[in-house]
């Protein structure tokens, strides 16, 4: 009671109070948080200062008011549609909200914390996070079936990638182009790739080189959200990621009309599959480049590493059993349960395993291949690659996901409707 009343913690500001969870939530969505868990988040911190608070985000808004003990103006901002993956400032506001939780972290200690968390820099040079984009392509061009001619090709596409990802950061207004000028450049490059080169399969080296701008953890964390009751957030994300396999679809034609002008489209061919032992390795080296890519900590590359390998054992295994489209939601139940398991060690998140894994099996290349058939460029055998089936696909994944937290809860809660927040821990 003497801590509800007095708000410990916030000196009795609760202005201050509420400005500074309005700020935490917005740098959690910008960590890529969903938003069931930065609500979860930004409530556990105010119930630690003895307040009651109100908070509602979506993909491109975040709201948190004080209600009690007095009520407080409510606070808005606005937020970027597509955050970017930082693992060691993910991995450090959760940790900042597990120390407030925890007690003992007042108000401006907790303000100092997270100014100097959000100017965090990637703590990798530039040209290596670019050769880590295209590193990590040639990885994702072997994982969907292609050879080393498309592996080389993504090298180059995803270095482009890298290029078109940099140069957006500093500004939001061109953030929903960034899937137009990746395609519509990666389409040239790869088109231009095939004088120079033997025949490759356009496509795979395409979705390799532009995998880290293709939109299929849009869906698939939208897919979360709305099996999770936040509709708002789901839906209006889901949305999003649709306008950008738009803007994919918008990129890949303006480059094919482009290139009708001078010369005929590239021929289909087929690519030379890697064995699946040599496959799994570069998966293994595709990996350590992730790690690069997401500014994770050292401490984190066991992790990435593990859930991409676990992520592509798991659905190859499947694959023998069940067909060709294996068990997404076999996959991404195995991948929750070492993700939550993994989360439970001591500054560790499950999402440094489930991410990297999700992103082995999100319907990302599905999608490329529904937007490339429907351009009339689809190649044999990718008649399943229709946009009602991206959604399954990512739906399975959300239903593996909530089953495995049935046999491993979170040690915080998501709850909207929690009185209480659970114990302290990762999430």
């Amino acid at each position: 009671m003497e801590r509800e009343a007095h708000g410990l913690g916030t000196g009795g500001d609760e202005a201050a109070a509420s400005r500074f969870l309005l700020d935490l939530a917005r740098a959690l969505h910008l960590a890529y948080q969903p938003s069931l868990l930065v609500e979860a988040r930004v409530r556990r911190v105010a119930t630690a200062w003895g307040l009651k608070t109100e908070v509602f985000t979506v993909q491109s808004l975040a709201m948190t008011q004080v209600v009690a003990p007095r009520r407080a103006p409510a606070g808005f901002t606005r937020l970027p549609f597509n955050p970017h993956w930082n693992l060691g400032r993910a991995a450090a506001l959760l940790q900042l909200t597990d120390d407030i939780a925890a007690g003992g972290v007042a108000l401006p200690e907790a303000r100092a914390r997270l100014e100097r968390i959000v100017a965090q820099r990637s703590p990798f040079p530039k040209w290596l996070v670019l050769l880590a984009y295209g590193v990590y392509g040639a990885a994702v061009a072997a994982r969907v079936g292609g050879g080393w001619w498309e592996m080389f090709a993504a090298l180059l596409v995803g270095g482009l990638a890298g290029v078109i990802h940099f140069g957006t950061l500093r500004s939001q207004r061109v953030d929903l182009q960034k899937s137009f000028l990746a395609a519509f450049l990666g389409t040239l490059v790869a088109f231009g790739l095939r004088f120079v080169l033997p025949p490759f399969d356009v496509v795979q080296a395409l979705f390799g080189g532009a995998v880290l701008l293709v939109p299929a953890m849009v869906v698939t964390l939208g897919s979360l959200e709305l099996a999770t009751e936040s509709v708002e957030a789901g839906m209006t994300r889901l949305v999003y990621g649709l306008l950008r396999f738009l803007m994919l679809g918008v990129g890949i034609m303006a480059a094919t009309t482009l290139w009708r002008f001078v010369w005929p489209l590239p021929v289909h061919s087929d690519a030379h599959v890697l064995p699946p032992l040599v496959t799994f390795l570069l998966l293994a080296v595709g990996g350590v480049a992730l790690a690069v890519c997401m500014a994770g900590r050292p401490r984190d590359l066991v992790g990435i590493v593990g859930g991409v390998l676990l992520a592509y054992g798991t659905q190859a295994g499947m694959k023998v059993v069940l067909g060709e489209q294996g068990s997404p939601m076999v996959a991404a139940f195995v991948l929750g349960v070492a993700g939550l398991l993994y989360g439970r060690g001591g500054q560790r998140m499950p999402m440094t395993v489930i991410m990297p894994g999700l992103l082995q099996l999100a319907p990302g290349f599905m999608g490329t291949q529904a937007v490339i058939a429907l351009l009339g460029m689809g190649r044999p055998g990718t008649e399943d690659a229709r946009p009602f089936n991206v959604l399954l696909v990512a739906l399975q994944l959300v239903l593996g996901l909530v089953f495995a937290t049935l046999v491993v809860p979170p040690r915080v809660t998501v709850d909207r409707d929690a009185a209480e927040p659970s114990a302290s821990g990762s999430a």
